[in-house]
């Protein structure tokens, strides 16, 4: 097959095969020695380190996570790129570390002469200030999924929930509960997993908004315990208040100008996230979770697009903004906090191309080898320019009708699609044996094939960076009907 033979080509064959092609497409003749930095060891000696045991695991906030980020910007440097940050080449974000104290925590339900008693260490507490509760009422609340009906507020209000539910891993699901938390009760208990958390990361100066205290417990006996519920339950609580912690968190930003007097002010955001999970809180033998393709990966893909257009002889007409983010697995925190701080105007940022999964071909549901794909791909115009791309590659670029439309919510694309700015994240593999594990290594990765979806990427950003038409959110897909809001409202065409 021609994949296959591509991939076997020696570097120089492909380089010329690749000229050709885009001399041929008219791209400008300078962009024909584009993808020539962009190599296989290059990709792997930046995962390698970012995904070693040494920055264990990259979770936000770290030691490990400030070394890659040092060292992002330290390739920035090499590029000859200028620092878009606030300082130098970091957006800083000042956080927050919120951490309950569970000390002097107390709660039991007292239920039909049974006493159930949270246990210390098998608990989760959230809360925005101290508790103290004695004898509150106790209600039963059925939410078995996110479509079940929340029982009426005066049901709950001021008294004390006991949640019986199914698992609260589904986004849907997470909102069903704040939406209860929202009626008014005065403390809501529920069973879930409970680990081994140093706290929730906040705004620095956010306000969080009034809701009851939220406690989580891992204690098999409390599911029995809550199922017998009798009536006449009462719940004694009390919760300390939760102390904060300032954290710095940042964002790494370069910026390669564009050429073009008409075109320059105009940017391409090229981004990845360079946080992962960390290590572990119990298991047997390794417990870094190295997060080589998740998203080690992502990381080397904007570092080699960096490098290949810094060493152009003439820069794109568009700016090329290249950017990693802090904290996308605690919530897109980085992406989010980019773009209500963004260091170019977001109505001037014409596209958004986010990397994650770049790396490995062995996705659960088969092999990925000669291919990629991308979330929201029939969203914008953006995957019709990747196709074109592919073609010229020898890469298949095609849509997963599943998964392109709901990973679309679970990378950085979101932030700056919310916002407007037409955005996707590209990728090789959606989900892959090793996802979000500690075997997640560096040595999994496929890099020859990483090489050529990193030089698709390549020109596809070449070609959004030099046309004058930019990316378009597509107007006859229902689904982005609330982007295309955000769009028209940025631009000013309400």
């Amino acid at each position: 097959m021609y994949h296959g033979e591509f991939f076997t080509m020696p570097t120089r064959l492909l380089l010329l095969a690749l000229a050709a092609c885009l001399s041929v497409a008219g791209q400008p003749a300078a962009h024909q020695a584009l993808p020539a930095p962009i190599s296989a060891d290059t990709l792997k000696a930046h995962v390698s380190f970012l995904a070693s045991d040494a920055l264990q695991g990259r979770d936000t906030p770290s030691a490990g996570l400030d070394v890659a980020a040092e060292y992002i910007a330290s390739q920035f440097r090499r590029y000859g790129l200028q620092a878009a940050g606030s300082d130098g080449y970091f957006q800083v974000a000042p956080y927050v570390m919120v951490r309950q104290p569970m000390d002097a925590f107390e709660l039991t339900i007292e239920s039909g002469g049974k006493t159930w008693k949270a246990p210390k260490d098998r608990v989760a507490a959230s809360t925005a200030a101290a508790v103290s509760l004695s004898s509150v009422e106790v209600v039963k609340v059925l939410l078995p999924d996110e479509n079940a009906a929340l029982p009426a507020k005066e049901t709950v209000q001021g008294k004390a929930v006991v949640l019986v539910s199914g698992p609260a891993h589904s986004r849907a699901m997470l909102q069903r509960r704040q939406e209860l938390l929202g009626l008014g009760p005065a403390i809501v208990v529920t069973a879930g997993f409970v680990g081994s958390s140093d706290g929730e990361l906040r705004q620095a100066g956010a306000q969080s908004a009034p809701r009851a205290p939220l406690v989580t417990t891992s204690d098999p006996e409390f599911t029995a315990f809550a199922q017998a519920l009798a009536d006449g339950a009462r719940l004694s609580a009390t919760i300390p208040a939760p102390v904060e912690e300032p954290v710095t968190l940042k964002n790494v930003i370069a910026t390669l100008p564009g050429s073009d007097a008409q075109l320059k002010d105009s940017y391409v955001l090229l981004t990845a996230h360079y946080d992962h999970i960390g290590v572990s809180p119990r298991g047997d033998g390794d417990r870094i979770n190295n997060g080589a393709n998740d998203d080690a990966s992502g990381v080397a893909t904007v570092l080699a697009l960096a490098e290949a257009f810094s060493k152009l002889p003439q820069r794109p007409r568009r700016t090329l903004v290249f950017m990693t983010y802090f904290g996308e697995e605690k919530g897109l925190l980085g992406s989010r906090w980019y773009a209500s701080n963004p260091v170019v105007p977001l109505a001037s940022t014409v596209a958004n191309l986010n990397f994650e999964h770049m790396g490995r071909t062995d996705d659960n549901e088969g092999s990925r080898a000669g291919r990629i794909t991308t979330t929201g791909f029939d969203y914008t115009t953006l995957g019709d320019t990747l196709s074109a791309a592919g073609k010229l590659t020898g890469m298949e670029v095609w849509k997963h009708d599943r998964n392109s439309d709901s990973f679309f919510a679970r990378s950085d694309n979101q932030a700056l699609a919310d916002a407007g700015v037409p955005a996707i994240t590209v990728l090789a593999a959606w989900i892959f044996p090793d996802y979000h594990r500690p075997s997640d290594h560096w040595d999994r990765l496929d890099y020859d094939n990483m090489r050529n979806a990193v030089a698709t990427g390549a020109i596809a950003v070449s070609r959004v960076a030099d046309s004058t038409e930019a990316p378009q959110w597509i107007e006859s897909n229902p689904k982005v009907a609330k982007y295309l809001k955000a769009w028209r409202e940025l631009h000013g065409m309400h």
